[in-house]
């Protein structure tokens, strides 16, 4: 063989394997607070998608290294030994092209796998956030106590719920028939598969509003986009319980009476009669046992005409790799009319001051940095509301099971703006946009690094939405550690409960907690 075949023959095979290598080392997902651990397994989406990129891991240089020795090794053996050396490098080939096949669809799938499936969820997609917030406030009128904080918990929570009572079988979700029809309960009922027991580690990574319809007309219509992971336990003939997680994409459609008063938060949950409060209980035609209803319309509180199952996939969390960072230099999304609505706001809340609110969200991102990276959650109970706390502690244990945590470190707040203010019956709420910097990376049982880096430095931004409830007292904002409401150093249980006023301040009762994290390149507004 001529040297300059051989040249060309080294050049085919070290590019061949160099694209694979590029392919392993950044298929999946990095990781951060913020998001990056994409809950999805894929690119990234509204609930926190996967961050990554950076500098690789510091094995990255022996891993070229072998991968030209191993080239060399097969141009010696096809020239010297062409019986072994060509059936070899006809195999490598083809695994190389399988993988990238396969590592290309799953990288292009990210939140979509199918075309289909996407097409038919983009589909939904039909209002402009604005649309939607101009709706809002047009239920307002008929509903002076509407709360889009309340109605996204009241839906995180049943969504929850609803898969919850599906793995126990159709008596367990029967129970939730005052806020889900005879149709939803069977769309959900289906999907179980043979065996099933148990539906659990429930995560909804994002709920988008795709419309609000029937304004001019008695009942309105509300509908939901949901992207959200579950792990379903089965176990058949006495064999041992099998675990498997998937990512799923669904439409739920909610209707209400438009006229209907509100409850407030602490009653706007799905955990009882709508109509008289008492517990879920149901005599055998479905009537409350306690006041008689038979509920199968929004008469009372939000009711779940339909849920559509867009696409599932079969895959849990993937927390080891590097991707690039998107969207950091977008320009800023501002609410339309943010200048009118901040004047409005600082003239109702004479006390408020943005330095000190602003200082309170960069202890809260510091504090939430240093409980993820110790993987200490707990730490981090008091600063966030119950849906984004239970979804960050549910990443918590899917590194735990891995034997891996991430680490930012050296982390630093670069910037902060104010994009957006909301206003309720019940709550404020205000919407940074946060510029960071630090070494994120992960670190497996034995310390070595397996994705990202500590030594280049990382730059991102993310949406972070902070919540307080209006009749919070007035005064300057806590930016220490201690309880908003009683000054005690802060401790609190599980629930969010100061343990030494009794207080919950992750309700945002008393000063700004933390409510949602959302990715700078599919902000919104």
């Amino acid at each position: 063989m001529k040297r300059s075949a051989i040249n060309r023959y080294i050049r085919l095979l070290f590019v061949v394997i160099a694209v694979a290598l590029c392919l392993i080392l950044s298929v999946e997902a990095l990781a951060r607070v913020g998001g990056g651990h994409s809950y999805s397994g894929g690119s990234r989406s509204s609930g926190g998608g996967s961050h990554g990129g950076g500098g690789g891991s510091g094995d990255g240089g022996a891993i070229v290294w072998l991968i030209f020795q191993a080239i060399r090794f097969l141009v010696y053996l096809t020239i010297e030994y062409p019986a072994v050396g060509i059936p070899l490098d006809i195999v490598v080939i083809a695994g190389v092209v399988f993988f990238f096949s396969r590592s290309r669809k799953r990288v292009s799938s990210g939140f979509s796998s199918m075309a289909a499936a996407s097409q038919a969820f983009a589909a939904r997609v039909a209002d402009a956030p604005q649309m939607i917030a101009g709706k809002f406030n047009q239920l307002r009128k008929f509903d002076p106590n509407f709360s889009e904080i309340v109605f996204t918990d009241f839906c995180y929570a049943l969504y929850g719920k609803a898969h919850e009572a599906r793995g126990h079988g159709s008596a367990a979700l029967d129970l939730f028939s005052p806020y889900l029809s005879d149709d939803a309960r069977k769309s959900l009922l289906q999907r179980n598969a043979p065996g099933l027991t148990e539906v659990k580690g429930i995560i909804v990574g994002s709920m988008q509003v795709t419309s609000v319809e029937g304004l001019d007309t008695p009942v309105v219509r509300v509908g939901l986009n949901f992207e959200a992971n579950y792990t379903e336990v089965t176990k058949g003939n006495g064999a041992t319980p099998t675990e498997s997680s998937y990512y799923v994409r669904e439409y739920w459609q909610l209707e209400r009476k438009r006229d209907l008063l509100s409850p407030p938060p602490a009653t706007a949950t799905a955990l009882h009669c709508p109509r008289c409060g008492a517990p879920l209980q149901h005599d055998s035609v479905g009537a409350c046992t306690f006041c008689g209803t038979k509920i199968d319309s929004g008469e009372f509180q939000w009711f779940v005409r339909s849920v559509q199952l867009i696409d599932s996939e079969g895959r849990g969390p993937l927390l080891t790799s590097d991707v690039e960072e998107v969207g950091t230099d977008y320009p800023n999304i501002i609410q339309p009319n943010f200048a009118q609505l901040r004047a409005e706001f600082e003239a109702n809340n004479p006390s408020f001051s943005w330095a000190d609110f602003q200082a309170r969200a960069k202890m809260i991102f510091d504090e939430l940095q240093a409980a993820w990276s110790s993987m200490n959650w707990e730490r981090a109970r008091p600063h966030e509301t119950d849906n984004i706390f239970q979804m960050h502690q549910y990443w918590i244990d899917a590194y735990r099971r891995q034997g891996l945590r991430n680490i930012v470190d050296q982390c630093a707040v670069t910037a902060m703006q104010p994009v957006k203010l909301q206003e309720d019956a019940f709550y404020q709420a205000i919407t940074l946009r946060i510029w960071a910097q630090g070494y994120d990376y992960t670190v497996n049982s034995s310390g070595n690094i397996v994705s990202g880096s500590n030594r280049n430095l990382r730059q991102w931004s993310e949406y972070w939405t902070f919540i307080r409830n209006r009749n919070a007292k007035p005064g300057p904002v806590q930016t220490e550690l201690n309880c908003p409401n009683c000054g005690a150093p802060l401790k609190v249980s599980a629930t969010g409960i100061c343990e030494f006023c009794g207080g919950k301040i992750t309700s945002g009762e008393f000063d700004w907690v933390l409510s949602k994290i959302e990715q700078d390149e599919s902000y919104a507004g």
